[in-house]
C-alpha cells in the first residue's frame, strides 16, 4: 500500500495528542503518523476488520502487506476482484510499483513462498554463510537471533546451538572455544541446504511426533499430502532451570504441550495424532493422580485441541534425533570391562605410592569430588520432623508423637505430645529433646503443617541460623524418610502394646529398640553410627521365669 498509516484518519478529539512543535509553530496530525506506540496495532486491526470475510480463505494480512493465494488461475482472478472491491469501498490506495500479480514464487517476510512450499530466502542463507565468528556477547546474540528466525527449518536447533546459548550467561567474560566454533560451523552447514517445508491444508488431520531427553525436547509437525507424511515444521527447546529436574513423564508431556503451543495456529480445530515413545502418556486422560503442573497442561490440551496419543516405539520416533546429545555435549562414559581387565588396571595403583597418593587426594581432600558436590553432612545437622496423630489418650493426656529423624545416621527420637500442641510448645519440646542432646541444626525438613509455617517457628530458626525446607503440599512422598519411620513406629506400638493406654510409657523403649536395629538404608545400627559403640543390652531372658509385678 502507499503510505498505509497516512490513510487512517485520527479521531478529531485525539488530534491534539499528536501535536509537535517546529520553529515556526505547532502542528497536529489529521492522519495516523509513523512512530506512535499504537500505530501498528491500530493499522493491523483496521485491515483485519476490512478483509475479515476473506481472511484465511484467500487473504493473509500483515500490516500493509496483502497476500492473496488461490488454487487456480480462475479462482485467483475472482479473489483479486474481491480484494480490490474492498480496497475501493474503503478508499484505500495501493502503489502499483509495490504490487506483484499471478506469481508462482515470491518473497514474503524473509521467506520464499512457492507452489512447492516455504523455504528460507537465499539472501538470508548467504548472510549466515558469510557471518564471522562472534567476538563478544552482543555479536553472539545477534547471530542467534538471526538463526532463531529460521529455526523451524532446522532439526535439533536446541541441541546444535546449546554450546552457543550457554555462552550467553557469561556477561562479564566472553569466551569462544572449540565447542562453540564447532556448533557455529555446524549451524552454518545445516543452513547451506535447508529443507523446503510444504504448505499444509488446515482441513486435513496433522500428526505431531515428540520426544524428550535430559537436555532438550523436540517435535516434528507432519502432514499427509497424499504421497505419505511430510514435515511441515521442526521445533526443539533446550530445557531450562527446573525443567531439567522434571521426571521423564513430565519431560515427555512438556514436549507435547510445547509443540501444541508453538503450532497452535495449525492445530486449533484440526484432528491431531500425537506420537510419543513414552507409553504411559496414552493413558493421560485416565490418570487418577496428577500434580498441579500436569493438571494445567492437561487443561490446556483438552480445552483447545482434538487429539489422540497412540504409542510409538523410540526406535521409530523421528523426533528422537532432535533431543539426543550431539557430538559436542559433555558426557561421562562408564567403561564396562571384565574383572580381569579391571584388576590389571588397578593392581599398579594399589602398589605404587604415587598412584595411591593421587587417588587419595582426588577422593578424600578438598580437590576431589569433581563430578558431584562434596558430601558435607555431619550427624544431627540435617533432620526431618513430623507428627503422628490420632493415638489413644495416654495417662499424661498425650495423643500424638513428634517424630525427629537424623538424615545421615537414621537415628530417631519419639517425643510424646498433644495433638493440639502449638508452635511454641513444639519448639520447647524440640529444644529439650533434640537441641539439648545434639546441638543446633543446619536444616529442618518438614511438611506444611501450620505450626511449621508459622511466623514464630520461622523467626526462631532464622535466629538459630537453621534453614527450613518444606515438602510439596499434598505430596508426602517428598519426605519419604519420615513417613517410613512413622509406619515402622506405628507397627511397633501395635505389636508391643497390648493395652492401648500404655503406648506412652513404652515409647522410650520403642525408641531404643528402633535405634538399635539395622537401617534398611545404611545397613548399620543408628545407635552405633551416633556414638561409635554398640549399646549394652541384656542377655536373652529366660522366658520360663515369671516377671514379678510392680
Amino acid at each position: 500500500m502507499s503510505t498505509g498509516y497516512h490513510q487512517i484518519r485520527v479521531a478529531v478529539e485525539d488530534c491534539h495528542r499528536t501535536t509537535f512543535r517546529t520553529r515556526y509553530e505547532s502542528y497536529e496530525y489529521l492522519v495516523m503518523p509513523f512512530g506512535l506506540t499504537n500505530t501498528p496495532s491500530t493499522f493491523q486491526m483496521t485491515m483485519n476488520d476490512i478483509f475479515r470475510e476473506l481472511l484465511d480463505r484467500c487473504v493473509i494480512i500483515y500490516l500493509d502487506n496483502i497476500l492473496i493465494y488461490s488454487r487456480s488461475r480462475e479462482q485467483h482472478l475472482r479473489d483479486l476482484d474481491a480484494v480490490f472491491t474492498l480496497l475501493h469501498k474503503n478508499r484505500l490506495i495501493t502503489k502499483g510499483s509495490k504490487c506483484d500479480f499471478l506469481k508462482q514464487e515470491f518473497e514474503f517476510l524473509g521467506h520464499v513462498v512457492s507452489t512447492e512450499g516455504v523455504k528460507i530466502d537465499p539472501k538470508k542463507i548467504k548472510t549466515i554463510q558469510e557471518w564471522k565468528p562472534p567476538t563478544n556477547i552482543k555479536e553472539l546474540q545477534s547471530f542467534l537471533g538471526f538463526v532463531n528466525y529460521v529455526r523451524r527449518f532446522i532439526p535439533n536447533m536446541a541441541g546444535l546451538s546449546a554450546p552457543l546459548t550457554g555462552r550467553l550467561k557469561d556477561h562479564d567474560c566472553f569466551w569462544w572455544g572449540e565447542k562453540q566454533q564447532v556448533a557455529f560451523d555446524h549451524l552454518k552447514i545445516t543452513l547451506t541446504s535447508p529443507p523446503i517445508l510444504p504448505i499444509s491444508d488446515p482441513d486435513h488431520p496433522y500428526e505431531v511426533i515428540t520426544d524428550a531427553s535430559d537436555i532438550a525436547i523436540g517435535a516434528v509437525l507432519l502432514y499427509d499430502f497424499g504421497d505419505g507424511l511430510q514435515p511441515v515444521a521442526y521445533e526443539s527447546w533446550k530445557l531450562q532451570g527446573a525443567e531439567k529436574n522434571y521426571t521423564v513423564y513430565d519431560k515427555e508431556m512438556l514436549a507435547i504441550v510445547h509443540a501444541f503451543k508453538t503450532w497452535r495456529c495449525y492445530l486449533t480445530g484440526a484432528d491431531v495424532t500425537v506420537r510419543t515413545d513414552h507409553k504411559s502418556l496414552q493413558y493421560l486422560r485416565a490418570q487418577p493422580n496428577l500434580n498441579p503442573r500436569q493438571i494445567r497442561w492437561l487443561d490446556f490440551l483438552e480445552s483447545n485441541f482434538h487429539y489422540t496419543i497412540p504409542y510409538k516405539r523410540g526406535a521409530n520416533n523421528i523426533a528422537d534425533a532432535q533431543t539426543q546429545p550431539t557430538a559436542h555435549t559433555a558426557t561421562m562414559l562408564v567403561a564396562q570391562t571384565s574383572p580381569l581387565l579391571t584388576g590389571l588396571f588397578t593392581h599398579g595403583y594399589k602398589i605404587d605410592p604415587f598412584f595411591r597418593s593421587a587417588i587419595h587426594q582426588q577422593h578424600t581432600t578438598a580437590t576431589g569430588h569433581y563430578f558431584n558436590k562434596r558430601d558435607t553432612f555431619c550427624i544431627w545437622q540435617h533432620i526431618t520432623i513430623d507428627y503422628v496423630t490420632g493415638l489413644p489418650v495416654g495417662p499424661s493426656g498425650n495423643d500424638a508423637i513428634l517424630v525427629v529423624v537424623d538424615r545421615l545416621t537414621k537415628m530417631t527420637h519419639f517425643i510424646a505430645c498433644q495433638q493440639t500442641i502449638t508452635a511454641k510448645q513444639t519448639a520447647q519440646l524440640f529444644i529439650a529433646n533434640v537441641i539439648r542432646l545434639h546441638g543446633l541444626l543446619t536444616a529442618i525438613i518438614s511438611d506444611r503443617d501450620p505450626k511449621f509455617t508459622s511466623n514464630f517457628w520461622r523467626h526462631l530458626w532464622d535466629q538459630f541460623g537453621t534453614k527450613l525446607q518444606f515438602s510439596s503440599a499434598y505430596h508426602p512422598q517428598t519426605d519419604g524418610q519420615t513417613e517410613r519411620v512413622n509406619q515402622s513406629m506405628e507397627q511397633l506400638i501395635r505389636t508391643t502394646c497390648t493395652d492401648q493406654q500404655t503406648w506412652e510409657k513404652s515409647l522410650p523403649l520403642l525408641e531404643f529398640a528402633y535405634n538399635n536395629a539395622p537401617s534398611t538404608t545404611t545397613y548399620q545400627f543408628p545407635f552405633f553410627l551416633n556414638y561409635g559403640q554398640d549399646p549394652v543390652v541384656p542377655s536373652t531372658p529366660n522366658i520360663e521365669t515369671p516377671v514379678p509385678r510392680s
